[in-house]
């Protein structure tokens, strides 16, 4: 209770007092006691209210954060920047075989063969920068 209601109650018990409370001051006292009371129990009951949908909502929104990958703010990394690779060039003949002029399953045929060369291919320079 507040030190108004403390008072009141006081006031109101004490028979000591001068001049006691007629009825209709004690029974508007109490009615304000009372609308006191009432106001201050809507005004918790609201604040609590508000407190868990307040968490409910922070429940909802961090598990989804961090089912993304966690926090959103991006972190500083070392760049690099290459030149592209060059592809080597590769060159490859191949050698014509003759068709022999008789067909037989127990003669070999001969495969045609097939020479390749790569051509060596300059290193690539390599920078880089940190931010």
């Amino acid at each position: 209770m507040e030190d108004f209601e403390h008072e009141l109650a006081r006031m109101m018990r004490d028979t000591q007092a001068n001049t006691p409370f007629e009825d209709q001051h004690r029974q508007r006292l109490q009615a304000g006691v009372r609308a006191r009371r009432r106001a201050r129990t809507v005004w918790m009951a609201t604040g609590s209210a508000l407190t868990i949908a307040g968490l409910g909502v922070g429940l909802e929104v961090l598990p989804s954060a961090s089912a993304q990958g966690g926090p959103t703010v991006p972190h500083h990394q070392p760049t690099s920047t290459t030149a592209p690779v060059p592809l080597p060039t590769r060159t490859c003949t191949t050698v014509p075989v003759p068709i022999p002029t008789h067909t037989s399953t127990t003669v070999p045929v001969p495969i045609p063969t097939r020479t390749c060369t790569t051509a060596p291919t300059p290193i690539p320079t390599h920078t880089s920068t940190t931010k």
